[in-house]
C-alpha cells in the first residue's frame, strides 16, 4: 500500500501518467486511494474497471464492491462507511465515486470528503474519478478547487491523468489494433485517423472497428477514411480556416452547409475557425522568429492531441498574406462579439457566420 507523503512538505502537483501506475499495480504495489481525471474517458473508463476487477475479483464484488455517483443524490454517509467497513471473505474493499467534480459537490459534502480521504484503512481502496470536462477551467488548467482537491490526493494516494495521446502515439495504437483484426494500414493513414478523431480513445475504437469491417481482411485505404469516419469538427477547422484565407468559397460553403446538416452550433462552429487561425498566426510568429514547430507548441502549451494542428499551420502559414489573417481575425471577432450581444435565432446566427466568410474572402 502506498504510504502517505510526509506532512509539512509541498509536493509540486504531477499526476501519474496511466503507463506509470499500470506498472505498479502489475507489481502489486497499490495504493488506498486513487484519483483517475482526464479527457481521454476511452482510455480512463477501461482502465478503472481493470483495476476494480482485479483488486475486487467478480466473485467477492457481491459483498465488497461499493459504488457511488457523486450527483445530487450521494449519500457521504453510506460513503464513509463504505471506506471504513470491512472485507468479507475478501482480502480488501473497493469503493468508487464517479463524476466526481469539486466545483459541483455542495461544501459540506467536499469537507466530508477532504477528511475521509485523510483515513482510509489498510483494508481499503478508494477510486475517485473524474473524467472529462469537467475538472477544467480552460483548454490547460484544472479549476482551482479541483486543483486545491487533487494536489490533496496526491499526499494520500496515486493521482493518474488521462489526457490525450499524441498523434505518433495513437497512430501506433490504430496499427496494431487493425492489425489484430487481420487488415493493414500505413501508420501515415493511422496518423491521420487520429487527426480527424482528436485523439479520443473512444472515438478511435468506433472508427477503426468500423473500417476493418469494410476492409474485410484488406488494406484501409485513404478514400474509405475520408468516407466512412465521422469527423469532429474540430479536426477540420484547420481545412476550414486555409481555405477561407485562400477564397476557396466552393469549399467553404459546402462544408458549413455539412456542418449545419449535422447540427453543429452556429457559435462552435465558428470557435473552431478562430483557434485554427490562432495555430496559423501561431505558427506564423514562430517561423519570423527561427522557432520550430516543437517549439510552437511547447512555447504556446499545446496538448499532445492538438500538436498535429501545429505542424500544419507551420507547413502553411508563409503561403498566407498577414495582412489577410489579420482583416480575417478582425472580421471573425466582430462576428463573435455581434454573435453573443445579439438575439439570434439559429438561422440568423447560421448566417451570421457565412457573412463573416464570404466577408473574409472578399
Amino acid at each position: 500500500m502506498a504510504a502517505p507523503k510526509q506532512k509539512g512538505y509541498k509536493q509540486k502537483f504531477a499526476p501519474t501518467s496511466p503507463s506509470e501506475c499500470g506498472k505498479a499495480i502489475r507489481a502489486k504495489e497499490y495504493s488506498n486511494l486513487y484519483l483517475f481525471y482526464g479527457r481521454d474517458t476511452g482510455a480512463l473508463d477501461p482502465f478503472v474497471k481493470k483495476l476494480t476487477e482485479r483488486l475486487c475479483p467478480k466473485e467477492a464484488q457481491v459483498m465488497n464492491l461499493h459504488t457511488f455517483d457523486a450527483g445530487d443524490q450521494l449519500d457521504m454517509e453510506a460513503l464513509a462507511d463504505a471506506v471504513q467497513v470491512l472485507p468479507m471473505f475478501a482480502e480488501r474493499v473497493v469503493v468508487t465515486l464517479s463524476g466526481l467534480d469539486m466545483d459541483s459537490l455542495p461544501p459540506t459534502k467536499a469537507d466530508i470528503l477532504r477528511k475521509l480521504i485523510e483515513d482510509i484503512p489498510e483494508t481499503t481502496v478508494l477510486m475517485l474519478i473524474a473524467g472529462g470536462e469537467k475538472p477544467y477551467k480552460n483548454r490547460r488548467s484544472l479549476s482551482d478547487k479541483n486543483q486545491r482537491f487533487f494536489e490533496k490526493c496526491q499526499k494520500f494516494g496515486t493521482v493518474v491523468e488521462f489526457a490525450f495521446k499524441s498523434v505518433y502515439e495513437q497512430g501506433k495504437m490504430i496499427t496494431a489494433a487493425v492489425k489484430n483484426n487481420g487488415c493493414s494500414i500505413s501508420q501515415r493513414d493511422a496518423e491521420y485517423i487520429a487527426q480527424l478523431c482528436l485523439c479520443d480513445t473512444a472515438s478511435i475504437a468506433m472508427e477503426t472497428e468500423k473500417l476493418c469491417a469494410y476492409a474485410n481482411g484488406g488494406t484501409i485505404e485513404r478514400e474509405a477514411i475520408d468516407a466512412l469516419v465521422i469527423r469532429k469538427v474540430e479536426s477540420d477547422g484547420f481545412t476550414l480556416a486555409v481555405n477561407i484565407l485562400r477564397g476557396n468559397a466552393a469549399f467553404v460553403f459546402a462544408r458549413l452547409t455539412e456542418l449545419r446538416a449535422q447540427n453543429y452550433e452556429p457559435m462552435q462552429i465558428l470557435s473552431v475557425i478562430n483557434m485554427s487561425l490562432a495555430d496559423i498566426y501561431r505558427a506564423r510568429l514562430a517561423r519570423s522568429a527561427g522557432r520550430t514547430d516543437s517549439d510552437c507548441a511547447k512555447d504556446f502549451g499545446y496538448p499532445k492531441n492538438r500538436e498535429f494542428a501545429v505542424r500544419k499551420a507551420y507547413d502553411d502559414c508563409m503561403s498566407i498574406d498577414p495582412d489577410r489573417l489579420r482583416r480575417t481575425l478582425t472580421l471573425l471577432s466582430d462576428t463573435e462579439l455581434r454573435m453573443k450581444t445579439s438575439s439570434m435565432n439559429d438561422a440568423a446566427a447560421y448566417l451570421a457566420v457565412e457573412q463573416f466568410a464570404a466577408s473574409s474572402m472578399a
